[in-house]
């Protein structure tokens, strides 16, 4: 963790996330698998998100000490989506931190509704 992090609030926007990036070709390959629907397996990061969010709104002097695990949590869930290119807005785990419930709540919807689980349906055939 950076000294630079501030406990600032900077606003979360649905356009924050619009255009949708895809993940770097070093992080985008074919895979089969059969098990729990990755859907599923987002939808649990996107709460356990939502808890640490809830957590970091009820004990503000906190802050820093939450950023490393909000920033994995978001890597993971991003990455799931097919969004990673967006975790590398640095300032996205502490605006998260920081963001009220509503603006959190509409971050995931756009994350939901934008990402694909199953591979940015026909997007990375390039």
């Amino acid at each position: 963790m950076t000294a630079s992090i501030e406990a600032r609030h900077i606003p979360v926007r649905e356009d924050d996330d619009l255009p949708l990036d895809a993940n770097g070709p070093a992080y985008t390959s074919g895979q089969s698998r059969h098990g729990v629907p990755l859907s599923y397996v987002g939808e649990k990061l996107a709460r356990a998100i939502e808890e640490l969010h809830r957590y970091a709104r009820e004990h503000p002097q906190h802050l820093r000490e939450l950023h490393g695990s909000m920033y994995f949590l978001l890597v993971a869930h991003l990455g799931l989506h097919n969004m990673l290119a967006k975790a590398n807005d640095r300032s996205l785990p502490m605006r998260l931190l920081q963001a009220s419930d509503e603006e959190l709540n509409t971050w995931l919807q756009a994350i939901e509704r934008g990402g694909d689980v199953t591979g940015l349906a026909g997007l990375d055939n390039s």
